[in-house]
């Protein structure tokens, strides 16, 4: 009696290239490491910001010389 071989695969399926994969796994580590220095860099930041808004002095405009 002789067994069945493996099923073969459908022609449309077929692997990813390692380099792609590898090069997917770096964008996911560069985001990563992107993630982590903005909440580092968050947590630095002082909790309250304080700041104190000065008018400028309201000066009234002085007639020139030269009108009437």
């Amino acid at each position: 009696m002789e067994l069945p071989g493996p099923p073969a695969r459908p022609p449309g399926a077929t692997r990813a290239p390692a380099s792609g994969l590898k090069v997917m796994l770096g964008i996911l580590v560069v985001f990563a490491l992107l993630a982590g220095y903005g909440q580092w860099q968050h947590s630095r930041r002082p909790q309250t910001e304080t700041f104190t808004i000065v008018p400028a002095p309201a000066v009234s405009p002085a007639p020139s010389p030269n009108e009437d």
